[in-house]
């Protein structure tokens, strides 16, 4: 008993700095507000069946908002944040697309609060001249 009491109470300024500092680092971030912002975040289009391609007037950018620290949206970028839409289960013709927030790519410490807009719609045609493989 001795031993741990000696073992507290040695450094005790050292060991008291410590907790305080810890402390004042904890309240900092916590203080920090929450912010919203609005990307504008391009449209990545997967798994095109074959034989199809996209045609018509395709948005190619949505705009995703988020929320979370400042700080973190400040060094945010549209590079950070994937929308991708994928086509692996469309057909020729008209095909509404939903986007589900919570579907977006987003970083640790961000949250999707919309997507603007929910829906596009692609339209997918028969390819007239084959695919070019890089």
């Amino acid at each position: 008993m001795r031993r741990l009491w000696h073992w507290l109470t040695r450094n005790w300024v050292l060991k008291l700095t410590a907790v305080a500092l810890a402390f004042v680092i904890w309240a900092s971030y916590t203080s920090e507000p929450y912010e919203e912002v609005g990307l504008y975040v391009p449209l990545e289009f997967r798994n095109i069946p074959d034989g199809l391609e996209i045609s018509g007037d395709v948005p190619v950018q949505t705009i995703v908002r988020v929320r979370g620290r400042s700080a973190l949206l400040r060094r945010l970028s549209p590079a950070d944040v994937d929308v991708q839409v994928d086509l692996r289960a469309a057909h020729a013709g008209e095909t509404w697309i939903h986007f589900d927030p919570a579907e977006v790519t987003v970083p640790y410490g961000v949250a999707v609060v919309r997507v603007n807009p929910s829906e596009v719609r692609v339209k997918l045609t028969a390819r007239t001249s084959p695919r070019l493989t890089p």
